[in-house]
């Protein structure tokens, strides 16, 4: 009996631990958080894990949009040789869509002139996994002439 008692409280640690973990990588915003956080680093596995298998990515990368894992790895890929990094501002949720607001950098931004944009974010998931990542173009910032 002893023996029950003293096993309680671990198996109450892993019961807890563990729930709050697993919740933790399929809940949409901290999913979104750990994708950017990937990019961020440069770590292209860590960041494709998030994706499904039919992942559509629209954005400044993807124009046409993207469709499938590998091309979305390939312009993830592009992003993160160009040292692209995101500061996110805010996040939401509701079901499985996140939305988000972020100042993005890069080289290709600084090789405009431009320091940094803001842009949004609307990132829907499906069973955990990213099924679409929409970012549109963000504006130039004032007093930046527009190279087209």
């Amino acid at each position: 009996m002893t023996n029950r008692v003293g096993a309680c409280p671990l198996v109450l640690f892993a019961v807890i631990f563990g729930v709050s973990t697993a919740f933790a990588q399929s809940d949409p915003i901290s999913i979104f958080r750990q994708a950017i956080e990937a990019r961020n680093r440069g770590d292209l596995d860590g960041l494709m894990q998030f994706f499904a298998s039919d992942a559509v990515r629209e954005d400044g990368s993807c124009q046409p949009p993207c469709v499938g894992v590998t091309a979305v790895r390939r312009a993830f890929e592009n992003n993160i040789a160009e040292h692209f990094q995101a500061t996110l501002l805010s996040v939401e949720g509701s079901g499985d869509t996140v939305t988000g607001r972020a100042e993005i950098r890069s080289d290709a931004f600084r090789a405009q002139g431009i320091d940094h944009r803001t842009t949004s974010y609307t990132i829907k998931l499906r069973d955990g996994k990213i099924v679409r990542w929409s970012s549109p173009l963000p504006a130039v910032p004032v007093g930046v002439p527009s190279k087209q």
